[in-house]
């Protein structure tokens, strides 16, 4: 999933992470593994816009990319955590479906917390991974541009015009 939400992001950013991959899946997997699952989906979207508010700032203040990406990856974690498919789903048999980016709202500069609690499907295990993609990458466009970055690929990619193939069926 993160790999699929990263498909979409700004060219620079995507670009600045690929040289970070590792730090990012560590992000992912150790926010994971912290995982209690005691919180409701509306407190994980919340998360993920703090955490996207955090990032740009770190970003805007010269930090380390190596800890934003990794925070970064902690933002796909919430998301996922935040849209479980309603049914138990083999992972194996979820990664070779094919996957999907909803595209950028027509406000896609928003607030974070705008962003992350859109409503999306997510009946099905398919519709809630691709949910998660889609507001993973509407989260990475937002931290981008706020971060003084070049995020047009939001008036590239409008919702009205998705959804956008991010990997065919295997």
């Amino acid at each position: 999933m993160a790999a699929d939400a990263a498909s979409y992001a700004p060219p620079d950013m995507k670009r600045v992470l690929a040289r970070r991959r590792d730090r990012y899946m560590a992000g992912v997997s150790d926010a994971y593994a912290a995982e209690e699952g005691r919180r409701t989906a509306a407190e994980h979207r919340a998360a993920a816009a703090r955490g996207a508010r955090a990032i740009a700032q770190s970003i805007r203040d010269h930090h380390s990319f190596d800890q934003a990406f990794y925070e970064l990856g902690g933002v796909v974690h919430e998301l996922a955590a935040a849209l479980p498919p309603d049914a138990a789903v083999d992972p194996r048999r979820l990664a070779a479906s094919a996957s999907s980016f909803g595209g950028f709202t027509p406000a896609p500069f928003a607030e974070p917390e705008t962003l992350a609690s859109a409503p999306l499907r997510g009946a099905t295990a398919s519709e809630a991974y691709d949910s998660a993609v889609t507001l993973a990458t509407r989260l990475f466009a937002w931290i981008w541009s706020r971060a003084g970055g070049d995020a047009s690929i939001a008036k590239q990619l409008p919702e009205s015009k998705g959804p956008y193939v991010v990997r065919e069926q295997q």
